[in-house]
């Protein structure tokens, strides 16, 4: 039997539950909380195993976990124990997370790292498997105490799930991987519907999307003439299929064929992009002008860390009738989706 921890963020349980049935079926979860699920597999790990944990979009980050019923730390050090991490590191080294670069070496993070205990752990794993301890190494480590003694994690990948490697441009205010699959997955879009991002940046939701679904038509909107070639840039990095048509135009004054079912939107928090006081009008701008692009029955998901604004823009408008709201949580922001449904003429 096998055990995998995975670290997630706070409001994407749900949607993780779904993945996992999706990828494993009925398997066991023994424990969930707001930031981590713990469950188990039936049979050793395998690469089978590995690479469907791997391709897991809403999961920030997946760990193999070993239990050894010790009281201290240092018991870690048996020869018995130490060949066992190596068994199951060979394992993870021998499935290439592509297009990630395997493991070159590895890294502690756990209370007491600098002990003497702790390094030495360290160094008589990284003999064992073939990996030099580094303080930046690519394969995390982590040492925590459990009910039954200690474990240890150690990570899948050499980065984070969540850090998607097609993303190769920095861009201020960019949408968190996990977060925008988890929205893509709520938007609930289909190869039959159209999709429109007015606020496309560069291009995280839209390129999620065609993780889930090829929408039969895929439009992504941004001011920002840099954001939106960094986004071609990622689409192509990301080697979907699918054609997204990309605009650099002002979403407020778009002019472009309507029809769209599924309408998202990450307009600016005011933290790093925008400003606070502006985005009364531009919000209220935006919903305005999605009704206007929308079909009938459209669905519009709004994603912002404004939230008073956010329902206040909601509630002085007519167009729009609110069906759902989820809270996220996101280094230090707590932004909502708030979905709406086009309410009939």
């Amino acid at each position: 039997m096998t055990k995998i921890a995975l670290e997630i963020l706070s409001g994407c349980v749900d949607d993780v539950f779904e993945e996992l049935y999706e990828s494993f079926g009925d398997s066991l979860i023994l424990s969930a909380g707001d930031t981590e699920i713990l469950l188990s597999l039936e049979t050793p790990l395998s690469r089978k195993h590995i690479i469907k944990l791997r391709s897991l979009r809403t999961v920030v980050a997946a760990y193999v976990v070993a239990t050894f019923p010790v009281q201290r730390p240092r018991e870690l050090l048996a020869t018995q124990r130490i060949n066992q991490l190596a068994e199951t590191i060979a394992t993870l080294r021998t499935t290439k997370p592509r297009p990630q670069p395997n493991f070159t070496s590895l890294r502690l993070s756990a209370a007491g790292a600098d002990s003497p205990e702790m390094v030495r752990f360290v160094q008589e794993l990284g003999e064992a498997c073939g990996l030099s301890p580094e303080e930046d190494g690519d394969l995390l480590l982590r040492v925590r105490r459990s009910e039954a003694g200690w474990q240890v994690l150690m990570r899948i990948t050499p980065r984070p799930l969540a850090t998607r490697p097609w993303r190769s441009e920095n861009y201020p205010g960019a949408l968190n991987g996990t977060i925008a699959a988890s929205i893509m997955r709520r938007m609930d879009v289909g190869e039959e519907n159209q999709l429109l991002d007015l606020t496309c940046g560069t291009g995280t939701l839209l390129i999620e999307q065609l993780h889930l679904a090829t929408p039969k038509r895929c439009v992504g909107v941004d001011l920002n003439p840099a954001a939106i070639q960094i986004a071609q840039v990622h689409q192509r990095q990301a080697k979907r299929k699918g054609k997204i048509e990309w605009l650099c135009a002002d979403s407020t004054q778009l002019n472009i064929e309507g029809g769209f079912d599924r309408i998202v939107c990450n307009p600016p928090w005011g933290t790093l992009v925008g400003e606070h006081e502006a985005n009364l009008d531009l919000y209220a701008a935006l919903l305005e002008k999605a009704a206007q692009l929308a079909a009938p029955n459209a669905l519009c998901g709004i994603l912002s860390h404004e939230v008073r604004r956010t329902q206040r823009v909601i509630a002085g408008q007519t167009a729009w009738e609110q069906v759902g709201e989820h809270r996220y949580f996101q280094k230090g922001h707590h932004p909502r989706l708030f979905t709406l449904r086009l309410r009939a003429n």
